[in-house]
């Protein structure tokens, strides 16, 4: 096929790599985003690699915590009343999807990526992209003894299906406290997931962005997209507010938090990309974590990346994606001072908040749009950008081609990732 020129609406991971990846397979590309490139959830994220984790939030667990989200202040979930009316669909949506049977279907979906995870995104580092700042495995913490054993089983019986590599033995107390000598004392269980990988994802999409550049992506900032227009077209909105419409042979919506809004525009009718916002910040510590914390119990993540300690986590839904709120910034506090051991959460830095693209039943947007196959969305990863952002571009230049994809040998089922659903 001849080389077709792609507009890529959207600077953050899924655009960036998608822009790559089609420069790499001879198309010209014209990258358009309404700020800077790798703006929103692109840097302020955990920087994980999860073949073992990709799978969708919703399960008969985090339905029960939607509910609570609605009535306290002090849960990782926080969602605004004021909220309940804009998001039923996605609600009702994100409960049905909770249920054991739709839950292991998105699973199984979703695993389908999971073998080439890694292998796409060292196929990036081979090209000169940054990986480094993090390291291989984590350790996942709960002291809960039974759900420990629950999820470790979960683990288990997902490794023994193909999706990963599977756990270590249990650790409790004393080696528990061995193995990661800055846990603080309160937490008792753990093991660990030796096939996730971490990276520092600020120097990582740094030199995406640069790589980008240098291989001849024309980058358009400062354009918002408003709507799709004719064929393989998008409208933009320019900073002193005049309109620029940017055509190409194909388009590509990697727009995030801010897809729904375009396409509704357009009067293409999709599933819903809500945006969940999430919460980072810095923080100093005496010890260092020798590899990454998933705690699992106190929703919070704490990463070491180029010998700063990163707390990530909380999912907040209040209609404002860019806007932080600081009782989430201490909710997040108190949860990471029960993980790690002598850090000043007093001195908090680079405190960050972005907005994180969900959708109900955690699929994401894949696909063509129906009846218009010039035009291909690829949004909504929830929470999982970092990891499927390089296997995703890699599908969408293979659609741009009119290929069907292939992942790992076998042909990807693109129907639980379709656009309207």
């Amino acid at each position: 096929m001849k080389p077709q020129h792609t507009v890529v609406v959207g600077g953050g991971l899924i655009g960036l790599c998608t822009a790559l990846a089609l420069r790499r397979a001879g198309h010209p590309v014209t990258l358009v985003d309404r700020g800077r490139l790798g703006g929103g959830a692109a840097t302020g994220n955990a920087g994980e690699l999860t073949p073992q984790q990709v799978s969708p939030l919703a399960s008969p667990n985090t339905a029960v915590d939607v509910f609570r989200g609605v009535f306290t202040q002090s849960s990782y979930l926080s969602i605004d009343p004021w909220q309940l009316p804009r998001l039923a669909r996605f609600g009702l949506g994100f409960i049905r999807s909770a249920g054991r049977t739709r839950a292991a279907r998105g699973a199984a979906a979703l695993a389908q990526f999971a073998d080439e995870l890694l292998p796409a995104m060292r196929r990036l580092g081979a090209e000169g992209i940054d990986l480094s700042g993090g390291g291989e495995g984590y350790l996942m913490t709960n002291s809960d003894p039974e759900q420990l054993r629950a999820a470790h089983a979960a683990y288990g019986a997902r490794a023994d299906r193909g999706w990963g590599e599977a756990p270590g033995p249990i650790l409790r107390d004393g080696q528990l406290a061995e193995a990661e000598p800055a846990l603080h004392p309160s937490v008792t269980g753990g093991f660990m997931l030796p096939g996730e990988f971490s990276l520092d994802p600020v120097t990582f999409v740094a030199s995406l962005i640069e790589r980008v550049r240098d291989s001849g992506v024309t980058v358009r900032e400062g354009l918002t997209a408003l709507r799709v227009g004719e064929g393989a077209s998008i409208v933009c909105s320019r900073e002193d507010g005049t309109e620029e419409t940017v055509r190409g042979d194909r388009l590509v919506i990697a727009a995030g938090a801010w897809t729904t809004p375009i396409l509704r525009r357009s009067r293409i009718r999709s599933a819903p990309v809500v945006s969940g916002k999430g919460y980072s910040f810095t923080v100093p510590v005496a010890r260092m974590p020798e590899t990454l914390i998933h705690a699992m119990d106190r929703h919070c993540v704490a990463i070491p990346m180029h010998g700063r300690l990163r707390i990530v986590g909380m999912m907040e839904f209040d209609g404002h994606p860019e806007r932080p709120n600081p009782r989430r910034f201490e909710v997040l506090t108190r949860a990471a001072a029960g993980v790690i051991r002598d850090a000043d959460w007093a001195n908090r830095t680079e405190e960050w908040v972005g907005a994180r693209p969900m959708t109900a039943d955690g699929m994401p947007l894949l696909g063509p749009v129906a009846g218009r196959p010039e035009v291909i969305v690829a949004a909504g990863h929830n929470m999982h950008g970092l990891s499927l952002a390089p296997i995703t571009a890699e599908v969408v230049a293979d659609l741009v081609a009119g290929r069907d994809p292939v992942i790992g040998g076998r042909t990807l089922d693109l129907a639980p990732f379709a656009v309207r659903r």
